[in-house]
């Protein structure tokens, strides 16, 4: 069973910014995506990016709750493991 993990996040979200170097998630339970700058366009990226790469469908209803990297991480393992 495939399984997000926080390295993999960490380089799904560094693309979807189109940065050098992806962001800082070391206290990764209490960083948002405000904090780290990510606008609503830049989430939207990563989970279609998470999406195309995982072949899960992560419904915009439910992800509109989630503020945090590790938030997003746990949901989207969270739907891996229904799927499986």
């Amino acid at each position: 069973m495939a399984e997000l993990s926080l390295a993999e996040l960490r380089e799904i979200m560094r693309q979807s910014m189109g940065e050098d170097e992806a962001p800082d998630l070391a206290d990764v339970d209490a960083v948002t995506f405000e904090d780290l700058g990510y606008d609503s366009l830049a989430v939207l990226e990563t989970v279609n990016r998470i999406e195309r790469t995982y072949g899960v469908k992560l419904p915009e209803e439910e992800l509109a709750e989630i503020r945090t990297p590790h938030g997003l991480m746990v949901f989207v393992n969270e739907r891996l493991r229904a799927a499986a």
